[in-house]
């Protein structure tokens, strides 16, 4: 039987809501607004939004997040560049086996976005998606070969690359999706730069956006899309991943 994708396969999940803006944001000269943003950010969802990470190309807020008796690791939470902000919320962290509990990600998008337009009310919101990575973690089932014999009819060897996107759009919303191959490793002992592969995995991004760009959405515009994404990722996308192909 072919190997079967389920839920309880996701190792790492995070969630994001990018943005895009018109005007596009000039960084260098509204240092005043993203400073005030990033503040007002930390204010209303602390346990989201920590310290700010200013490079020459982009901004980034970062939390640490803490799993007691296991460890911590330092998350991106927020990125802007020209086109707009984009939140991101860690769902499940695979080097400890855990989830996290930040809520619903319509609260926390309209919440953030909310935020966004009061320290940049000359910004127009013209598309938001919703975009959900996962990694699914394929066992000793070689993600290379996985990839290649349920969505082509290549002959790639195990030690190759293989990548696939795919855009079902419907009349409303693009429905992206980008598959990888991913592989976990660790070092050997006493031998420099020799990993051995741990497990094989396969990395799934799911974009979901509205395709009119041509209007300034509005709170009601922005969860009817993130709803119909959640729908979509929740009944539709095991079975794309396990080759059960829609049929016009």
């Amino acid at each position: 039987m072919a190997y079967q994708l389920t839920k309880a396969k996701i190792d790492d999940h995070v969630e994001k809501i990018g943005v895009i803006v018109r005007p596009a944001i000039e960084l260098k000269l509204e240092e005043q607004h993203l400073f005030r943003f990033y503040q007002d950010l930390v204010e209303k969802l602390p346990k989201l939004f920590e310290s700010l990470i200013k490079t020459p190309v982009d901004l980034q807020i970062r939390k640490k997040l803490i799993f007691p008796g296991k460890g911590e690791v330092d998350a991106i939470t927020l990125g802007i560049t020209q086109q707009g902000p984009v939140f991101m919320v860690p769902r499940k962290v695979s080097v400890f086996d855990d989830e996290t509990s930040f809520g619903d990600i319509i609260d926390i998008a309209l919440t953030c976005i909310d935020i966004f337009k009061k320290n940049f009310p000359h910004k127009s919101i013209r598309r938001v998606g919703h975009i959900n990575e996962y990694i699914f973690n394929l066992g000793t089932e070689n993600s290379v070969l996985f990839l290649a014999k349920r969505f082509t009819r290549l002959n790639i060897p195990p030690n190759g690359e293989i990548e696939i996107r795919v855009n079902s759009p419907t009349d409303d919303h693009n429905r992206i999706i980008q598959l990888r191959h991913a592989v976990k490793t660790s070092i050997r002992p006493n031998i420099q730069e020799i990993e051995d592969v741990k497990a094989y995995g396969l990395r799934v991004v799911v974009d979901f956006n509205n395709r009119d760009m041509s209007k300034e959405l509005d709170d009601d515009d922005i969860r009817a899309i993130i709803q119909s994404s959640i729908q979509y990722n929740e009944k539709e996308l095991l079975s794309f991943l396990n080759g059960y192909f829609e049929e016009e």
